[in-house]
């Protein structure tokens, strides 16, 4: 059985709220519904009541939440014990919820392969954070760039360094437009509902703003939508930077100028190889922000 319907079930009976314990996992409601659903199937109980708009923990959920939590340590403590003895020279696990990650990591790799560090790193683009942040949980990854605040206690995360957010439009369809410099003159092209950027621009600009005519929940897939003049869009600055100083791309102004984080993320109870250290310290130097991430691998040496 999957160890994340346990930890799912310990959030919820915690909070004693199905929303909470979603905004925590980065689930929506209707997985952690299932996920409790699951549990309450296979062992052919009730773990949970609703009396009226309140969430009762039943007293088999109660029985349940003493040993899920013993399971929970055992696992950690396996996951540890084994991972002493792990090779030390195995590959770096790699997980990136971010397509700007991919722009931001060679430097970093480049770096970390003239140290002449034994080993190599393997590198995985996810499609979303809750994937990224499962994969954490689940050490399929050692360690996480991602771009968005992550809540959940068993993760930590480290700021690295604010990034550019850009108002793009194709150089054509820029000149079509007599150069006019709003964003609201052209068609725009959108991320997804929920994407970190979309949330950032919407908290600044009015809705009418913007006419969407598309949507995407991939940045590669918008930036090639707006060098094919289809539209305007926001994109980080690291993924058009080539096409802006080839003047293929134009950055409109008359627009909020906005920012991301990028950070680095790991669970707590991770133990991390010499590798590992010096992977992490290359991002803590290549960063423009103080966030104690260089305490914490001195911490860990």
């Amino acid at each position: 059985m999957d160890i994340q319907l346990f930890r799912t079930f310990l959030s919820v009976a915690k909070l004693s709220n199905i929303t909470k314990a979603a905004e925590q996992l980065n689930f929506t409601q209707p997985a952690i519904t299932a996920q409790i659903r699951m549990l309450e199937e296979h062992y052919g109980i009730t773990l949970f009541e609703r009396i009226g708009k309140k969430l009762y923990i039943t007293e088999a959920g109660r029985e349940l939440t003493t040993h899920a939590e013993k399971l929970l340590t055992d696992f950690y403590d396996i996951n540890t014990a084994m991972q002493n003895f792990s090779n030390f020279n195995a590959p770096i696990k790699l997980g990136a919820s971010t397509t700007a990650a991919s722009y931001f990591l060679p430097p970093t790799l480049l770096e970390f392969q003239n140290r002449g560090i034994t080993g190599s790193v393997n590198v995985d683009i996810c499609p979303n954070l809750p994937i990224t942040i499962k994969g954490l949980l689940d050490n399929v990854f050692d360690i996480a760039i991602v771009h968005d605040k992550i809540s959940s206690n068993q993760i930590i995360q480290f700021s690295l360094s604010h990034e550019k957010l850009v108002w793009v439009v194709n150089h054509d369809l820029f000149d079509m437009n007599n150069n006019y410099q709003g964003i609201s003159h052209y068609p725009f092209i959108n991320f997804r509902p929920g994407c970190v950027f979309r949330t950032m621009f919407e908290e600044k600009i009015k809705e009418k703003d913007v006419h969407s005519i598309i949507e995407y929940s991939d940045a590669e897939a918008i930036k090639q939508a707006v060098l094919d003049g289809v539209g305007a869009s926001i994109l980080p600055y690291v993924l058009v930077e080539p096409f802006l100083t080839a003047g293929t791309l134009i950055e409109l102004t008359n627009a909020p100028q906005l920012t991301f984080v990028m950070s680095v993320a790991l669970h707590k109870n991770k133990v991390l190889t010499p590798a590992m250290k010096v992977l992490l310290l290359i991002f803590a130097e290549h960063g423009n922000m103080q966030s104690g991430l260089i305490d914490y691998i001195g911490a860990k040496s």
